[in-house]
Formats: C-alpha cells, structure tokens, sequence
C-alpha cells in the first residue's frame, strides 16, 4: 500500500474521481498527523473533516474542492500551543507552568507565537499529506481561501482559526486536473550537497 514511488513522482491534482479513499488509509494518516513533531510538543492543531461543506461559498471557488472525495482541515491556535508547551516545559523542569524557566524558554524560541503555532499546522499538515499520496491517492493543499468566514461557517472551538485544507481523493483518470508547465525546477537548484 504505501509506496516511496508515489511521492516521488507526485503531483498536485485539481480534478478527482468520485471514488473515496478507504477508512483503513484515512486512519492510518490521521494517527500519523496526530504524532507529527511540533515545537515543545505544543500540538497547536487540530483536524477536522469538511467533506460536507465543499459547495459553501468560502471554498467552493477552488477547483480542487469542487471534485475531491475529501477535504480536511487543519485549524491552529497558538494559545492552545503556549498552553501546551508551558505543561510539557514544568514538566520537564518539575515546576509550574508559571515558572521562571518555563517562560523563559518560552520566551527564546516562541517569539513570535502566531506565526510559530502556524509553522505547526504546517509540519501536522505535511505528515498527513505524505501518508495519503504515498498511499497511493492525490492531493492539493489550498491555503487560498477566507480563514476568518470559513473558522466562523465551521464554529470551531475557541482560538481555534483556520489554516490549511487538504483536497484529497484519486485522480480523475480522463482529466486529473495538474496543471502543465515549460517550467521544470532542476533539482540541482534546489539541493546543495555539504563540500
């Protein structure tokens, strides 16, 4: 089931088959998100199921969502984040989370938290991908959408925002929808190898 291959030759999809991905697969990559590394072990993110709200307005302008089988959303809070890592930092430290030396650290690698606690959704998000494609299904990450409507449409909980969708299911086989270009990115360009 899981091949290397198909992530090494993936692509985005913009167009998808009505088959939908099997339960087995979807749980395998929800665990896998859900042990994603982040910062201090602060899980900021929190994933939700958004299939049924693929025509709303706030999304449906998206190619990729008007097809796919599936979307998931990935929704950050960074106070949920601090709060996390303030109990994983007294815990390593035997203190409170109002420590000196808790918010010190804190205060060093969470500078700037908003941006912190998304860079999170990011890494959560990647994970999550990775499994599906590698499983053989297609994708499109759309982060082009009104995170502000969408968080108030899909009542998320408290702090919690909107960050990422994943648009996921099996290419449609007579149009996947990829988007063909001249360009090609060399991969010299993109890999420096250590002198």
């Amino acid at each position: 089931m899981f091949e290397i291959e198909n992530l090494l030759n993936r692509r985005t999809v913009k167009k998808f088959s009505a088959e939908k991905i099997s339960n087995d697969v979807l749980d395998q990559a929800i665990r896998v998100a859900y042990r994603a590394p982040t910062s201090l072990n602060s899980r900021p993110v929190i994933l939700l199921d958004i299939s049924k709200h693929k025509n709303e307005d706030w999304i449906n302008f998206q190619p990729a969502a008007q097809t796919a089988p599936h979307l998931f959303l990935f929704a950050v809070s960074p106070e949920a984040g601090e709060k996390n890592a303030r109990e994983f930092l007294a815990g390593r430290y035997g203190s409170e989370i109002g420590d000196e030396r808790v918010s010190a650290t804190i205060k060093k690698i969470v500078a700037q938290r908003d941006e912190w606690a998304r860079q999170q959704a990011y890494l959560v998000t990647a994970y999550f991908t990775a499994i599906l494609e590698a499983s053989g299904a297609a994708g499109c990450i759309i982060a082009g959408f009104d995170k502000k409507v969408a968080s108030e449409k899909l009542e998320l909980p408290d702090s919690y925002t909107a960050e990422l969708i994943f648009a996921c299911g099996f290419a449609d086989p007579g149009n996947d929808g990829s988007v063909e270009t001249d360009f090609v990115r060399k991969f010299d360009d993109f890999y420096f190898p250590a002198d």
